[in-house]
């Protein structure tokens, strides 16, 4: 059981090389623990940090040498933690998506690291607002230009209607330093520039982000910058010079193509300039270096196609008024006149089956918001809420025929071998057995709530599916003396399993539809 009434945490997923074996490893890590300042707590309690062995290649280890220190690889509690199989998703999708499917729980929320140990959450579409207060912007010629207090008027605006970042474009430090005192500190702070001169005046005003449509190319000096900066980075593919770009948009695969030469910059980011992942975002850009198909190439893609391309790193769109659009919705349409047409291009770069936490960088702040609140909405619905306990009428629920949850008839369940039994009761919980001459072990947990309930009869059945087993498993709520209580039951049998006996084992998910409820 975990404490939840406790403080959010961060947690991360590292891959790494070592030559130690894996408990020589932990003994390390438990050093590092040591050296940060960690102290004992409570079991699953709050703690400064906490280092733990997921996986170590493809092997099971399970040792409890002298020294005190007990390891079990993989992890006996990896599959039952969403916060650990999130970020271990990225790394590992194959294996733990699976794990966290199973789950349906959505507590776990990737977040962007902004300086000032705040954080910028990545579970819903984030969009940015571009302030542009110089007199030359090719979409709103110079609408804005007014100055530092423009510049904060307008930028109070866009948040007020849905930004969570304000991308800056003229580039002084008056105007970000003014930006950081007036909004509010959940928002943050672009700077869109290619000189690592004007990253380092303008992250040391106040922005959080640096957006560099040149992702380092312009200048060398950029990427090495941005690393020892500390902040996020948004780099842009591209080719050659905005001069001579046009001549350069030549594909054989545009979509493989962008993906490759974006994942190549994404790797020398991290591996040479210490910009790691979970600080990287990846903009395919849109209308740079090239032409109308490829931008609806790319589109049509989308965040689903695209985001296991770039190694699950946050995807930007920025599409906003592009020419295409214009191509598309007619000959003189103005930039203005594009933002019902950069809706659609945006929402069809998210797509119904691309991940959280995409970007859009747009002019028309109010339509975008609005419209990626309702797609989200769409494409990420609440789950169906669980119906409350029974509060009036008392029923006896061991009285009603229970709907069956795992049915080993209806899955293609098997007779288990005792050991058999005995290897997937260890699979399930360290601490249950399965022994001897036993052919049965059941086991319940009561619960706080059904939802915790659902939760943790989904874990074992998902575990137990992965080892081809379908053991009897179900929630069920009793009547007590006074109260109802929440009950989650698992009968792990040689018997059961076999298919023997099931149906005289009264199980399952009890619909309270007689029940009177306030």
């Amino acid at each position: 059981m975990y404490v939840t009434d406790q403080p959010s945490f961060l947690n991360a997923a590292v891959e790494l090389e070592t030559q130690l074996k894996p408990m020589q490893l932990l003994e390390e890590l438990k050093k590092i623990e040591d050296q940060v300042g960690r102290e004992d707590s409570f079991r699953n309690g709050p703690r400064l940090i906490d280092l733990d062995i997921l996986l170590y290649d493809d092997r099971e280890v399970d040792e409890s040498p002298p020294s005190g220190l007990s390891l079990q690889i993989p992890h006996p509690r990896l599959h039952e933690r969403e916060f650990v199989l999130r970020p271990l998703s990225d790394l590992l999708p194959s294996f733990a998506s699976p794990l966290l499917s199973s789950l349906n729980t959505s507590d776990a929320v990737r977040v962007l690291p902004l300086p000032g140990n705040r954080t910028l959450r990545m579970d819903e579409t984030i969009v940015m607002g571009i302030l542009n207060v110089t007199p030359d912007s090719f979409s709103d010629g110079g609408e804005y230009d007014g100055g530092v207090e423009e510049a904060v008027k307008q930028a109070r605006k866009m948040v007020e209607e849905g930004a969570k970042i304000i991308d800056e474009v003229r580039r002084t430090v008056s105007v970000i330093s003014a930006l950081r005192s007036s909004l509010p500190s959940s928002v943050a702070i672009s700077i869109d520039t290619r000189r690592s001169h004007t990253a380092r005046l303008a992250v040391s005003a106040g922005a959080d982000i640096v957006n560099d449509v040149s992702a380092g190319r312009f200048d060398p000096s950029m990427m090495a910058s941005v690393g020892a900066l500390g902040v996020p980075y948004v780099m842009m593919h591209s080719r050659g010079t905005p001069e001579d770009m046009g001549g350069m948009a030549a594909y054989g695969d545009v979509v493989e193509e962008v993906c490759k030469e974006l994942g190549e910059t994404s790797r020398e980011a991290r591996e040479e300039h210490g910009i790691y992942r979970w600080r990287q975002i990846l903009d395919v850009g849109i209308g740079f270096a090239k032409n109308h198909d490829h931008n609806v190439a790319l589109l049509r893609a989308g965040g689903s196609l695209l985001s296991p391309k770039l190694n699950s790193v946050p995807i930007m769109w920025g599409a906003s008024r592009k020419g295409f659009i214009g191509n598309i919705l007619g000959p003189g349409t103005e930039p203005k006149e594009r933002d019902y047409g950069t809706v659609g291009a945006h929402l069809a770069g998210v797509g119904m089956e691309g991940p959280e936490g995409q970007i859009l960088r747009v002019h028309n702040v109010k339509g975008a918001s609005d419209a990626s609140r309702v797609f989200d909405e769409v494409r990420f619905p609440l789950p169906s809420p669980l119906p409350p306990p029974p509060t009036k009428k008392k029923i006896d629920p061991m009285s009603r025929k229970p709907t069956t949850i795992c049915d080993p008839y209806e899955q293609g369940g098997r007779p288990l071998s005792p050991s058999d039994a005995a290897s997937l009761a260890a699979t399930l919980h360290p601490s249950w057995s399965l022994n001897g001459d036993s052919t049965s072990l059941t086991r319940e947990f009561e619960v706080k709530d059904w939802s915790d309930g659902v939760r943790l009869m989904n874990t074992l059945a998902n575990v137990a599916r992965n080892n081809d087993h379908y053991p009897a498993l179900g929630v069920e709520r009793r009547l007590g003396k006074k109260e109802w209580t929440t009950v989650v039951k698992c009968e792990l049998s040689t018997r059961v399993l076999g298919g023997l006996s099931y149906r005289d084992f009264e199980l399952g998910l009890y619909v309270d539809t007689e029940v009177e409820r306030e």
